[in-house]
This record gives C-alpha cells, structure tokens and sequence, in this order.
C-alpha cells in the first residue's frame, strides 16, 4: 500500500485525534503537545498549528512551522513537522524536521519514509540544505537519517546534528 503525506488541517479528526494519543508528549526530543488533550483541545491546536504554518500568531522565539500526517491508504501512521527556517537556536540545537511514529507501527520502515516524504517538502519550500537532530541514544532516527543521506555536522552533549543536501 502506498504511503502518502497530508498536511495538517483544521477539519482533520478523530483518527489524527487518536494517532496523537499514541505518540508521547516527549518521544525522545519531539515534543507532542496533544498527548492528553481533550478532543475539543485537540480542535484549538489544530488551527494554532494551521496558523503557525503561516506564520500568524508567533512569538518572537519561533519560527513557521508545517505540520504533516503521513497516511497508508486512510490510515495515519507518522507526524512530521518543517520548521521554514532556523533560527539561532534552532540551528545550534535542532533542525528544520522532526517526526514520530506511534509505537504501534515502528519497526516497519515508516520513519525512513516519513523523512522521505518530509524532505520533498522542503523542496517545495526551497530549504536547500536542510538540517535535523537526533538524541544521540535514539538509534533508529540516527540511522533513518544517515539512511536519508544525512551527514554528521555536529554533536552536542545529548543530540547528533546532520545536514542533508537537496538539489532543488
């Protein structure tokens, strides 16, 4: 079955709603602030979140940012986020891309596709060299990233930065 990105919408439901109780609010760096929510809470942060990818309503620390659903035919199974561009904490910290699988469907190669999906997006928003971090023990990001061609930049004391160059 064919796997396929969606970009984060006001009217998505239920089965979103659901997929992000999966995911923990801390799953290891990427921070998930639905996990607890209500479902009507849910609601409100999905349009801050369809706000924030156009860049209304930010404070000044942050930047725009695209929230995703990676589907298999009508199921989600991965949530990515790309920040636009970095800031300088950003860029000494983190990246433009972070993701989640939620547990019930790791193991099954959907990070590696997920970042697949998520970099051709930043093609669309012309991030040329794009930048990601991983905590340093969480072996399968390393690996979906190097698997991604990502090239080790830089280490700080908890997390492994890469770079991965695009052809736009």
């Amino acid at each position: 079955m064919k796997l396929n990105l969606k970009k984060l919408s006001t009217d998505d439901g239920r089965m979103i709603y659901d997929m992000l109780q999966e995911i923990e609010s801390n799953d290891n760096g990427f921070h998930n602030a639905v996990k607890g929510m209500s479902y009507e809470e849910c609601k409100i942060w999905l349009r801050k979140n369809a706000d924030m990818s156009e860049g209304i309503g930010l404070k000044e620390w942050m930047v725009p940012q695209t929230s995703y659903w990676m589907f298999i035919g009508e199921m989600p199974v991965g949530y990515g986020r790309i920040r636009h561009f970095l800031n300088d904490n950003l860029e000494a910290n983190s990246g433009h891309i972070g993701y989640a699988i939620p547990s019930s469907h790791r193991g099954k190669g959907y990070g590696n596709e997920l970042l697949a999906l998520l970099l051709k997006e930043c093609d669309k928003l012309k991030i040329s060299t794009v930048q990601i971090g991983a905590n340093k023990n969480n072996e399968r990001s390393n690996k979906v990233i190097v698997n991604n061609a990502g090239i080790l930049v830089k280490e700080t004391c908890t997390k492994n930065i890469y770079l991965i160059y695009r052809l736009l």
